[in-house]
Parts: C-alpha cells; structure tokens; sequence
C-alpha cells in the first residue's frame, strides 16, 4: 500500500426560473360635441316703425327675454330664439350638445429568464495498486456522487432567490413598459374618440335638422305673444292721442278685441 490518491470532481447546477407577464393599460377620453343649425328671419322689416319701435320696447319686459349687449335673447328647451334690434333680424337656433366617450387599450406580453449556478465539489481517494479494492474509478464515482449532491442542495438553497428575482425583473418590466403602454393607449384612445366625435357629429347634426321647424314655430310662437302686446299698446296709443273715448280691451284664445270711439 502506498500514500493514497486524490481525485475531485466539481459539478454544477444550473437553477433556472422564467417568468412572463401581461401588462394592459387603459386610457379613457372624453369630448364635448355641440351642434348648432340655424335659420333667420327679417322680422323687424316686416313690421311698421311704429310697430317695430313698440315691439322692440315690449321686448325689455316681456317674460323670459333678456337683454345683453342691445341684443334680446329667449332660452327654448334646446334652443334659443334672438332678436338684433340693430337689423331687425331674428334668429331661431337649435343647439344640441352631448359628451363623447373612448377608451384605448395597449397591452404586451412580457417575458425572461433568471439563472443562476450552484456548485458542488467531492473529493475521493485510490490507491495506485488498488488496496482495499478502491481503484480510480471508484473514486472518481465517490467524488462525483459527492459533488452532485452538494450541488443539488445549492441549487434547492438558490431556487427560492432565483425566484424572488424573477418577480422583481417581471415587475420591472411591467413598470418599464408602463410609459410606452400608456402613451400607445392615450393614442388609440384619441382615434377612437375622433371617431365617435364625427359619428356623433353628424348624429346630432340629423336631430337638429329635424327638429328646427318645431323650434322655429315655437319660437316664431314667442315673439307673436310680445307682438300681439306690441300691436295693442300700438293701437291704444294711437287712440289715446286722439282722443278716442270708450276704450274697451278683451282678450281670449290668443284674440285681442279693442273698440273705441273717435270723432270724424
């Protein structure tokens, strides 16, 4: 038997973890539509100066008409009706108005690896004449069988980090990508939204169109009440200027009656 000798054997683990993740995000847009369509009438060069300077002094007092800037505005459900003293124009307008809504959505699958080495060593021992029956080869599989075990209870010891480093790179990612994420949301949102707002457009557009005649007589409607009024004060002016006596007014489902008596 001689000094023994030594075989090591270094064996190596690699502890490998992927990950992936989803990353979605979502952009919301919103947009006021307003429709307006219009028709004027030359109102006030249909009337008399006298009747148009009655009208147009009936109209500072008359209910729900208000005055801004020498212009006399009434407010309709959805519309309003003006009147421009300036140039006897009076103008119906219907106005609708609603809110458009788009969402974009940007997502993108996210993956990776994290990967780590655990090593492990095992030493074994012959002799050069095999005493004891222990021959290189036996050794050289003691000293593997050694290493590999030592490595595989690294690898066990790493798995957990590995892991944890894992989810820290998938959060990572996902908070990296977030800016370019939303960015591409907010664009898809924005084209979305330019839709809806054109489609909603030409939507209100339709019931406007449809609904301005309605409109126009009711406000047409509005302004022969303050006419009407316009027109009696008018007459009654004129009969008190000339002394007309037995002044009667009787008014009933929109007629206005008035007698009076003058001298020839």
């Amino acid at each position: 038997m001689c000094n023994p000798r030594r075989v090591n054997i270094t064996a190596t683990r690699e502890v490998v973890e992927a990950w992936q993740v989803e990353v979605e995000r979502r952009v919301s847009r919103t947009d006021t539509v307003v429709s307006e369509v219009e028709v004027a009438y030359p109102f006030g060069g249909t009337l008399g100066a006298r009747t148009r300077e009655a009208f147009e002094h009936a109209l500072a007092s008359a209910p729900g008409w208000q005055e801004a800037d020498g212009v006399f505005v009434l407010d309709l459900p959805d519309g309003r009706v003006t009147y421009r003293p300036s140039t006897g124009e009076l103008l119906v307008t219907a106005r609708l108005e609603e809110e458009a809504r788009a969402e974009g959505r940007a997502s993108d699958v996210l993956s990776g690896t994290v990967s780590d080495t655990a090593q492990g060593a095992g030493e074994g021992r012959y002799y050069d004449d095999d005493y004891g029956g222990v021959t290189y080869a036996s050794a050289e599989a003691d000293a593997r069988r050694q290493a590999e075990h030592a490595a595989e209870s690294q690898a066990m010891r790493l798995l957990e980090e590995v892991r944890r480093q894992a989810r820290d790179a998938s959060d990572a990612a996902a908070a990296a990508a977030d800016e370019r994420l939303r960015a591409a949301a907010g664009a898809d949102a924005e084209a979305r939204l330019a839709s809806e707002r054109e489609r909603l457009q030409g939507e209100l557009e339709s019931r406007n169109r449809e609904r301005l005649q309605q409109l126009a007589s009711d406000g047409l409607g509005a302004v022969n009440e303050v006419l009407a009024a316009s027109y009696r004060q008018a007459i009654l002016a004129y009969a008190r200027e000339h002394g007309a006596t037995g002044i009667q007014v009787e008014e009933s489902d929109h007629v206005i009656d008035i007698e009076f008596e003058m001298e020839a």
